[in-house]
Formats: structure tokens, sequence, C-alpha cells
């Protein structure tokens, strides 16, 4: 059955955003924030190895894409995603303390694994408050945060090719699923 996901609230992505930086265990600090930047679901967010992730040069950004330890889902598109601080500062600090060949997972414990996917919404979930009615049965959860950034975006007037691409939604079929996405709450 289709669950109905919303956007977080203003509010309740500051409580998240806020939460998530406290985070102790810095996968899934970093997980969570990859999500809140740029909408990646969990398994995209958490399945990153290391030469998906730039952080020097020109542009440094994230690269989702199929690999061994991961297929993005719903026929999701490559895409590449610049990175700012910061998200950058904290990536970049976080990888400067691993020493990782290119395809190891740069998330070794909630990011690839039998039960990493579980265990990462979990942990994920500890950071979601639910500020609205309990007469809303629509669900809040770490997926939410692909709605809220379709709802960000749009309020930023950043053009919907671009906010596609940023969710990898560029086939025709994905294009009529972003237009689900997002619940028009004020972001």
């Amino acid at each position: 059955h289709e669950t109905n996901r919303r956007s977080f609230t203003p509010q309740e992505f500051k409580h998240f955003y806020a939460s998530i930086l406290n985070e102790p265990n810095a996968e899934i600090k970093l997980i969570g924030l990859i999500m809140a930047y740029c909408g990646a679901p969990t398994g995209e967010a958490g399945g990153l190895q290391r030469q998906d992730v730039t952080v020097s040069g020109k542009v440094p950004y994230i690269w989702f894409r199929d690999h061994k330890d991961r297929i993005m889902g719903k026929q999701r598109q490559p895409r590449i995603v610049p990175l700012v601080d910061p998200l950058l500062g904290l990536l970049s600090d976080y990888l400067g303390t691993l020493e990782l060949n290119k395809n190891d997972p740069i998330f070794p414990i909630y990011g690839v694994g039998k039960h990493s996917s579980a265990e990462r919404s979990k942990k994920l979930s500890k950071h979601i408050l639910n500020m609205r009615s309990h007469h809303d049965d629509s669900q809040l959860s770490p997926y939410s945060l692909r709605h809220t950034f379709r709802d960000r975006a749009a309020m930023a007037s950043v053009p919907t090719s671009v906010t596609e691409y940023l969710m990898g939604h560029r086939s025709k079929e994905s294009s009529k699923t972003h237009e689900k996405y997002g619940t028009g709450l004020p972001p």
C-alpha cells in the first residue's frame, strides 16, 4: 500500500536539523544532513562510495549512481549534486579521518549490509518530531525530507527541471512522481 507522506513544517525541519547536527554518530549525522540537503532517499544517501564524494577542487560534489552496494530505486537517474558548507566541511572532516579505497562505502555501518536500512531509519527517526495535530493521518518519516526538499526548492524559485534533476526524476514516469512530492506547506 502507498504511504501518505508529508513534508516537514518549518518548525519540524528546524528541529530535525538542529537535532541531527547534535547526533553523536557521524554516519547517521551525515546521512541525515545529505537527505536534508538535497532530498536524497535514505538508501542513496547511505550507500555512497568514496569515489562518489569529491570534497576538493573547483566544484565539490556528491555523485548519486548505481554501483555494487546500491541500486537506485524507482528508476531514478544518476546525478551530480554540488556541495557547499556546512555539509561540505562536515563531509571533508569525516572523510579526512578515514582511509578508503575508491569503491569502499563511506558509511560502512549504516550505509551497507543486511540490516543497515532498518537501523538507519530507526536512528534517523529519533530526530523527527511531529508537531502537527494528532488527527493528521499523513506520515512524517526520514523519507519526508525528500518531500520537504521539493517544497523548499519551489519556495526558493528553483526551476522544476533543476529540482527534478537534483532528486533524480528525469524520465516521463519519474517526472509524474515528482509532481506528487511535497505538500505545499510553507517551507
